[in-house]
This record gives structure tokens, C-alpha cells and sequence, in this order.
């Protein structure tokens, strides 16, 4: 599968193929192996120029997690928190 080329800087994704033909991405945020989607690839590159280029330290940042705002149990894409572990950006991913 071709993905686009995004407005970020390149990035080195390490990958690999499945036994049966799919592509995974490491993700080094969760620290595990996943499928390579759009929304992935997006992700990927967007968490990468967040560390790589702005400074942000990976381990204030968690992917697909739950949080509560407003006494609501919400799913975001990637959260980036402060030092004291309260959330600050709120990431929503879509396809290129």
C-alpha cells in the first residue's frame, strides 16, 4: 500500500510484513507492533515531529487512550500531558 506524502519532515518507520501480507508499523509511544493504516501512518508522522522537532518527551504522550473530560469518558488518539499528568493537547487522527 502507497501512502501519501505528508507536510511533515521524512521520517524512518520501522516495519515489518506479517506472515500474512500485512504491513505493521512500530509504534514506539505504546511500544508495540501494529497494523500500518492511514490514520497510523498519519500518527506516526505527527507523534514523530512532536518528539523529533518540537521538543515533546514520548513518555508524556499515550495513543489510544480513554480520558475523562467533563465527567465523560472519551477515546482520543493520542494525549500529550503536562508534568504533572494532566492532559494538554488532545489529538484526533484522520486519514491522509
Amino acid at each position: 500500500m502507497n501512502y501519501p506524502t505528508l507536510n511533515f519532515p521524512p521520517i524512518h518507520l520501522r516495519a515489518r510484513r506479517t506472515a500474512n501480507g500485512r504491513t505493521e508499523v512500530f509504534d514506539r509511544v505504546r511500544g508495540r507492533w501494529l497494523v500500518l493504516t492511514p490514520e497510523e501512518w498519519v500518527r506516526q508522522h505527527f507523534v514523530h515531529y512532536l518528539t523529533n522537532h518540537k521538543g515533546y518527551p514520548a513518555t508524556l504522550m499515550a495513543n489510544e487512550v480513554a480520558i475523562t473530560l467533563n465527567g465523560m469518558n472519551r477515546r482520543c488518539d493520542t494525549v500529550v500531558y503536562d508534568k504533572t499528568l494532566r492532559p494538554r493537547i488532545i489529538i484526533e487522527y484522520k486519514a491522509p
